[in-house]
């Protein structure tokens, strides 16, 4: 159990929801073009409006975004106004680095919220790492899984489009889980020793090993079963109910969003 206290804490947080944080990187994307290109490049940038930028967004049909509208409507208009006037003046890499910092901005602001999301939108959220962790395990090798736990998506040479659809959907639900913990009026709690003793004796009975609880609180990038032992983690921390559940997870997603 004191493994996963302290340091260990944002040592599994780094790891498990590294990629979340390149989810903004798939703004732009239609059929293999950017925003940019696809937008700014046939109209004209000058003639650039907000409605030509979001109807591109929405016409993608990427899940972050409508996530973000929904639950922050303020935020993502702004959102949209600041990309369409990069795009009215820069150039594709502009229009992308604008929309990643945009999405990354609104991650921290709301990370504070997540302590009192309820367990229903934690758990989804934290299912969707475990979907696209298990996607990374079973079409990439060991070596190429680890790295993807430390480095997100750029450990992946050439992104299919499940891996796309799984990227999306982590984003999503965890601007879900901010909406929801904003109006839920739950406490927030952090977890405390009795609740990661929980974690860690439904983590053994997962199969999980005192070698593998070693290697996620170390980050031990050369330990060869790492993303499985993550996976046993993942497992371990959706099988608990209740408020220790609530908190480990929301625990978890706040290391994630705050960094």
């Amino acid at each position: 159990m004191s493994r996963w206290r302290g340091l260990g804490v944002a040592a599994v947080a780094l790891l498990s929801f590294v990629a979340v944080k390149a989810v903004p990187w798939a703004l732009g994307f239609a059929g293999g073009k950017y925003l940019y290109q696809t937008v700014a490049g046939s109209s004209g940038p000058k003639a650039l409006t907000t409605a030509d930028v979001n109807a591109e967004i929405q016409k993608q049909d990427f899940q972050i975004f409508k996530a973000i509208a929904q639950e922050f409507p303020d935020d993502y208009d702004a959102m949209v106004s600041k990309i369409t006037a990069v795009a009215r003046s820069g150039n594709a890499q502009d229009v992308r680095n604008a929309s990643r910092q945009a999405v990354a901005d609104l991650r921290r602001r709301y990370a504070s919220l997540l302590p009192s999301a309820p367990d229903s939108n934690a758990s989804e959220a934290l299912s969707a790492q475990l979907d696209m962790l298990n996607h990374v395990m079973a079409r990439e090798t060991p070596a190429t899984c680890n790295n993807y736990l430390r480095n997100g998506p750029d450990a992946i040479g050439s992104p299919s489009h499940d891996f796309m659809v799984d990227l999306d959907r982590i984003g999503a639900t965890l601007f879900h889980a901010f909406g929801a913990a904003k109006d839920s009026g739950l406490p927030a709690a952090a977890p405390v020793d009795q609740d990661w003793q929980l974690v860690a004796d439904a983590f053994t009975r997962n199969g999980g090993t005192p070698a593998e609880m070693d290697a996620i609180a170390s980050a031990n990038q050369n330990f060869a079963g790492l993303c499985p032992a993550f996976a046993k983690l993942y497992t371990a921390a959706l099988s608990l109910n209740g408020e220790p559940g609530r908190h480990i997870k929301t625990a978890l997603l706040y290391e994630l969003a705050r960094n």
